[in-house]
């Protein structure tokens, strides 16, 4: 197999999501208060990064052969209630989900940053994937993803050329 070469757009934002500007600020570092945000509703972490880390994993897969997308879980942010309102679907979904077209296995990744860790009904729901002969993982960077995608993809029984 021949070394993998990333197209330059996604080469772009793995430089980008490593330079400084779009890393989340140091635990021991208070975030930046902003005027005209209410206290409760401010952001305590930059999540750019990480949305961009998504955003180039459902690329790659895409560029794979999978048909994917993103499954947005958090919670929002209410200002009548002055609160948080959790997400409306099944808890543990991850980040991306989706299916290899060639053979109608599921795709989860959650997607992780930093010092991000997963939840235990994450790591729950991708088990559950994998045990059902699905594709799943943590994806901390896309290397890691492509290099997992492309094992799991090994193990299928069919022809390794797909």
């Amino acid at each position: 197999m021949g070394k993998f070469t990333l197209p330059p757009h996604l080469q772009k934002r793995i430089i980008n999501d490593t330079s400084p500007a779009t890393r989340a600020p140091p635990a021991d570092q208070p975030p930046t208060p902003s005027t005209d945000t209410p206290a409760k509703a401010r952001k305590t972490r930059n999540t750019s990064a990480t949305n961009n880390l998504t955003s180039a994993i459902r690329d790659l897969l895409g560029m794979l052969g999978c048909y994917i997308w993103r499954h947005n879980n958090a919670g929002v942010y209410d200002p009548h209630i002055g609160a948080y309102r959790s997400g409306s679907s099944k808890r543990g979904l991850p980040d991306t989900l989706g299916f290899y077209q060639r053979t109608g296995h599921i795709i989860a990744v959650e997607v992780k940053y930093g010092k991000d860790t997963l939840t235990d009904e994450q790591r729950e729901f991708l088990d559950e994937v994998r045990a059902a002969g699905g594709f799943a993982c943590e994806g901390r960077s896309l290397e890691q993803v492509r290099r997992e995608f492309n094992q799991w993809k090994q193990s299928l029984h069919f022809n390794q050329a797909a």
